[in-house]
């Protein structure tokens, strides 16, 4: 059965999907594009490491636990991570309870904390369609021009259009954009005209190695170099892809899930000409908490003997 006639029978009654929860009002608000970035500055998350970062969207809550849905590259090698929030509180990561899914490019990760963050919607994503609004919410890497500028972190929110999809999922990866993303956005969530989570950004389409040889390059310099040119299309994850996988990886949350169509965007999203302080973050700072939550996990470890 697919997702959407879950949510269908759910909305009539019959829960099938019991770890659902759906909304019940009869339309989605229709949101500006700058009402759907402050929704998307409140659930999307920092996730760093020793090795570097990527994004994540804060989809579940259990008590004091929070629940961060990732691509799983992001959290792939061994190491030991923070989350930042949005309020810039920095939270450890236990590895060992990072849960990376089986067959796609998808991770849950968890954190702690007394503080209540909010809480992402997510929405029927097999009801997007091509030409419709989304928007992508992530922490990109520096680049060049931002360790020139003081080498701020700054949380990118990009708007395009759906201007497709791979008769194939890669990695489950099917979902295409015309959304501008850069490295460390991997893992943030890709939203719909009324702020809800249709997929999981972590893929860009790169330039062809094989054409750059045929400049003129050497093998591993065009690999290199390749790797670097982006043609300008993205790729997501379908969250329903998230939705039916979760039970086969005995993966059992509290989700907030609206089946609605996406409603038309109230006004586009137009950027603002200077950061907003909320959406920067200082890399030193980062690194010192990530330090602190080292020594934290580990002094932890050493006092119960594992």
């Amino acid at each position: 059965m697919r997702i959407s006639d879950q949510l269908s029978a759910a909305i009539a009654g019959t829960a099938i999907v019991t770890t659902l929860i759906v909304g019940q009002t009869l339309s989605v608000n229709a949101l500006t594009g700058s009402e759907v970035n402050n929704v998307a500055r409140e659930v999307t998350v920092l996730i760093q490491g020793k090795q570097g970062h990527g994004s994540g969207v804060i989809i579940s809550r259990n008590g004091k636990t929070y629940f961060v849905l990732t691509a799983a590259h992001v959290v792939n090698a061994p190491d030991e991570y923070v989350v930042v929030t949005a309020d810039k509180k920095v939270y450890s990561l236990d590895y060992s309870k990072v849960r990376r899914f089986s067959k796609v490019d998808l991770a849950v990760v968890e954190f702690t904390s007394e503080n209540d963050y909010k809480l992402a919607r997510l929405a029927d994503s097999d009801k997007i369609k091509e030409g419709m609004s989304v928007f992508v919410s992530g922490w990109p890497r520096l680049t060049t021009v931002g360790n020139a500028a003081g080498g701020q972190l700054t949380r990118q929110f990009t708007n395009g259009q759906i201007s497709g999809f791979l008769p194939q999922p890669l990695e489950g990866y099917k979902m295409i954009y015309t959304n501008t993303t850069l490295g460390g956005m991997s893992g943030g969530p890709v939203l719909d005209a009324g702020g809800r989570v249709v997929g999981i950004h972590g893929l860009g389409d790169t330039e062809d190695p094989k054409r750059l040889q045929r400049e003129g390059l050497n093998k591993e310099a065009a690999s290199s170099i390749a790797g670097l040119i982006k043609p300008g299309f993205n790729y997501a994850i379908p969250i329903n892809t998230f939705l039916e996988l979760a039970p086969q990886e005995k993966l059992y949350l509290s989700l907030e899930v609206d089946p609605k169509a996406p409603p038309e965007l109230g006004s586009p999203y137009v950027a603002s000409t200077t950061p907003d302080p909320r959406d920067t973050l200082e890399v030193k700072d980062i690194f010192s908490n990530v330090n602190q939550g080292v020594d934290t996990i580990r002094n932890i470890r050493g006092l119960f003997g594992f």
